[in-house]
């Protein structure tokens, strides 16, 4: 007969062998995962083309596999090429999509694509027009955007510069990549970039929210996929911009570009990941604004929204020749401007409608409708009113009297309230001009949400009550919201609520609504943004 064997140490080392296996099992788990969620991840580069279906074409177009006019049907979002929907299996397996990763060389060839040139486009060779017969003809690189007749192609040198924006182009032959897996998955991260031979290289990243607006934000990351490496274009609804930041930190004697598409939000949001990131050199930031407000780009140069009518070259030329501006931030990310009242309760009940009713948003137009109602409504219901007793300022130490006010406004840039501007120094008013870098908050009065409508029409005048490194504002029977400036004190925040009224505020468009409170706010940093040149391009 077989011996049974028989456990004879304590229960307890068992327990604690358990819990430490346990911990150590647990501690693995959460250092993989953070590992997985860290680096600079790509789409698959050997999967192909990304075919996108439509039900009208803009132009005149002819299918790349049976050379028939097209109408309705698909085109890959990376090279371009457009196809009868019978025709993608065809396609797929002849045609080549753009190469994203290319092994290490010191050059790449033309990569040529047949037909469907964009209009009035000019051979390269001989000077000519060409892509301008009826049928499919004629030849363009998918890299540096030269187009050449058929008949010309043997003139062409096979060697690529990447044309004009060669300066924010990441060539494919400089990436290297990584497969990873964690938990049955696999996804590639780019592991190393070399430097290529061009002289002040500085490659571009373009931020967008594919869900954003109405499809606008789809219809640009395959714009630029078509003129860029796809690898630089980010959709910000699959990939973090943390994990995109971290393409900067493998050029640290770069200094990279980021092109973000959208509005205050997204802009917002990209710069508190870029704090996380911390990079060695600190990329600069342009804005292509997306949705209703916008004010930053406004006062960057950027313009009120884009509406489509711009091309995509325009705005990479812009990017190019923007120069630098600093713009201040406060600790808790106020990049553009802090209000409590009236304004702020407008925002929130837009804010609430939009999350109960996504659908009814997918414009511009709608959305300035609904901003209009909720201020007409709050113009009758004043639920701010008073404001002026219920809130205590202080400005740089200094106790500032109130008159009757339903809002207050405190400004890091001159421009509220989708491009109001609340900082005209007047007759008889000795204020500074506003600045985005100089270190100065502005501080505005709102009698009423119909005074903000009169604002908006330049029917009224904005009531400035000063300027100050060091403010204060809250309520009088209540610990104060705080907000100072300060480049060397550390960052400290103290929310105190208690069982009296709540206010609405907002911060860079964003509502809620807060109870009696303490907030500090110090200087954290210094963003560096593009300001475009060529202001009169956008409206």
């Amino acid at each position: 007969m077989g011996r049974i064997l028989e456990w004879r140490g304590d229960p307890y080392q068992i327990i604690l062998c358990c819990g430490i296996f346990i911990f150590l099992s647990w501690v693995l788990t959460k250092i993989l995962g953070l590992t997985w969620k860290r680096g600079f991840r790509v789409g698959d580069p050997h999967k192909g083309h990304r075919w996108f279906m439509t039900e009208i074409l803009d132009k005149p177009t002819y299918c790349n596999f049976c050379e028939r006019p097209l109408v309705r049907g698909g085109y890959c979002e990376n090279c371009a090429i457009s196809v009868h929907e019978e025709c993608i299996e065809d396609a797929t397996n002849i045609f080549a999509c753009k190469v994203l990763v290319l092994s290490k060389r010191n050059h790449m060839n033309h990569q040529w694509v047949r037909g469907n040139l964009p209009l009035c486009s000019t051979c390269s060779v001989c000077g000519f027009h060409c892509g301008t017969e009826p049928k499919l003809c004629d030849l363009r690189c998918l890299w540096c955007q030269d187009k050449t007749h058929d008949h010309c192609l043997r003139s062409k040198t096979s060697v690529c510069d990447f044309g004009k924006y060669r300066t924010v182009i990441l060539p494919p032959h400089c990436i290297s990549l990584t497969v990873e897996s964690w938990r049955s998955k696999k996804r590639f991260v780019v592991r190393e970039v070399i430097s290529p031979a061009i002289k002040n290289w500085s490659p571009l990243l373009v931020f967008a929210n594919c869900k954003s607006g109405d499809n606008e934000g789809e219809r640009l990351l395959m714009a630029f996929k078509t003129l860029l490496n796809p690898v630089q274009v980010v959709d910000l609804h699959e990939v973090p911009p943390e994990s995109a930041l971290e393409f900067c930190k493998l050029l640290p004697n770069h200094r990279t570009r980021v092109l973000i598409c959208g509005g205050d939000g997204s802009v917002g949001w990209v710069l508190g990941a870029l704090d996380k990131v911390k990079i060695k050199l600190a990329p600069h930031i342009a804005i292509l604004p997306l949705g209703t407000g916008n004010d930053l780009a406004r006062v960057l140069g950027w313009g009120s929204g884009y509406t489509g009518e711009e091309n995509i070259d325009e705005i990479l030329t812009s990017v190019m020749t923007a120069k630098v501006a600093s713009l201040d931030r406060r600790v808790f990310w106020m990049n553009n401007y802090f209000s409590v009242g009236c304004d702020a309760k407008v925002v929130l009940n837009f804010h609430l409608h939009r999350e109960s009713q996504p659908s009814l948003f997918t414009s511009r137009i709608i959305n300035k409708a609904v901003y209009g109602l909720y201020g007409a409504r709050d113009v009758l219901e004043q639920d701010c009113k008073d404001l002026h007793e219920l809130v205590e300022l202080e400005m740089d130490g200094r106790k500032i009297d109130l008159p009757e006010l339903e809002g207050i406004v405190i400004l890091n840039i001159n421009s509220w309230c989708g491009g109001c501007e609340l900082w005209c120094s007047g007759d008889g008013e000795h204020f500074a001009p506003p600045s985005i870098n100089d270190g100065l908050l502005e501080v505005a009065g709102l009698y009423s949400a119909l005074h903000i409508a009169r604002l908006q029409v330049n029917m009224a005048d904005p009531l400035r009550l000063g300027q100050a490194r060091s403010i204060k504002a809250g309520p009088t029977y209540l610990i104060p919201f705080y907000f100072k400036f300060c480049r060397e004190e550390p960052f400290e925040q103290r929310l105190t609520l208690k069982n009296t009224r709540s206010l609405p505020v907002q911060v860079d468009g964003e509502p809620w609504e807060e109870g009696p409170c303490v907030i500090t706010l110090t200087h954290h940093n210094q963003a560096l943004m593009l300001a475009r040149q060529d202001k009169d391009l956008v409206a």
